[in-house]
């Protein structure tokens, strides 16, 4: 009998119990959104999250143009004269996010290329352009890296073309010689005295360099630029950025927002602009850089701009004349 009581009673009491923690206890399961799956650690809604960039223009002349996968990644990248002409590169990766392949199409001269890539561990060492869709090749580059793993040297092995390159003890490009037949023909300087981050070095997927002979991305973006250009006739700069003049505004995270300097080969401002997303907080309330591009457009810096294609592979037989050409319209 008394068990039988002491039973009752503990029926009661659970019975009493139960319904207060199911009070505390959640009803449905919590539901967790698709960009909340594919978030890297250590994103949120609000931050913090790693700028990318998606839009630069420099003197409202040319811009570029990012676009990224659903990794993060960089898979396209336009640039864009706006002449409605641009050039276009798609990206392809590999599981270890190297990147495998790219289709390029000029589309001022309707010309196309694929693009294979090689890496030894996580270094780029060759990239083979071939004709698009055949498997002719058209230009096939090395890449060679000194002991802190910065490339040193770009050669193009059909074409006898090679980019040699210097860096500061900050990892910054200060020095690129542009050779054919081992005859100098382009020498840039840089210096870099301003902390910044260079917004190319939020372009998750591309390595340190773009593909252009002559280009590896620097840590810092520069504070002056000074290009000079050799033919028969001698020594001619074509850009002189001066960088007393240099004036930068940075943006969420301590990326780029403004850089402009005088140009004292033209004796003009020039000025690029930068704009971001996948800031996280940073994002919000941030005005649109293109609200900030200068006004009057350089004339020479398009044709600057336009004379760097020559410098891509495939895109001219004869740089020797680019430059002379160069020079001619320069001096117009």
């Amino acid at each position: 009998m008394f068990m039988k009581q002491k039973l009752i009673l503990f029926s009661l009491v659970l019975l009493l119990v139960i319904p207060g923690c199911r009070k505390d206890m959640p009803v449905d399961e919590p539901t967790v959104s698709p960009d909340q799956l594919q978030a890297k650690p250590g994103d949120s809604d609000d931050g913090p999250r790693q700028c990318r960039l998606i839009f630069d223009d420099r003197d409202g002349v040319y811009g570029n143009f990012f676009h990224y996968n659903r990794k993060g990644l960089v898979d396209n990248w336009k640039v864009d004269y706006y002449d409605g002409y641009p050039d276009v590169y798609n990206f392809t990766y590999d599981n270890r996010d190297h990147l495998k392949t790219g289709h390029v199409v000029f589309n001022y001269n309707g010309s196309s290329f694929d693009v294979k890539y090689q890496y030894q561990g996580n270094k780029l060492v060759r990239e083979t352009w071939y004709a698009a869709g055949t498997n002719n090749i058209v230009d096939d580059i090395v890449n060679t890296y000194n002991s802190r793993d910065q490339i040193i040297k770009r050669r193009s092995i059909p074409k006898n073309i090679y980019c040699t390159f210097a860096y500061d003890l900050l990892g910054n490009n200060t020095l690129v010689n542009f050779y054919i037949d081992d005859a100098l023909y382009l020498k840039e300087e840089y210096t870099h005295q301003r902390y910044n981050r260079n917004p190319l070095t939020s372009l998750d997927g591309i390595p340190v360099i773009l593909p252009y002979y002559d280009f590896v991305i620097s840590n810092w973006w520069e504070t002056s630029q000074k290009w000079t250009v050799y033919d028969e006739a001698g020594a001619t700069v074509i850009i002189d950025l001066d960088p007393k003049t240099a004036v930068m505004k940075l943006g969420p995270q301590h990326f780029l927002k403004s850089v402009s300097n005088f140009d004292r080969a033209i004796q003009q401002y020039t000025k690029a602009v930068f704009e971001y997303e996948n800031c996280g907080k940073d994002d919000l309330n941030e005005p649109s850089t293109a609200d900030n591009i200068v006004a009057s457009k350089n004339p020479r810096t398009a044709i600057i701009g336009k004379f760097r294609r020559s410098l891509l592979p495939g895109q001219s037989s004869d740089i020797r004349n680019e430059i002379r050409e160069l020079k001619r319209k320069l001096g117009q």
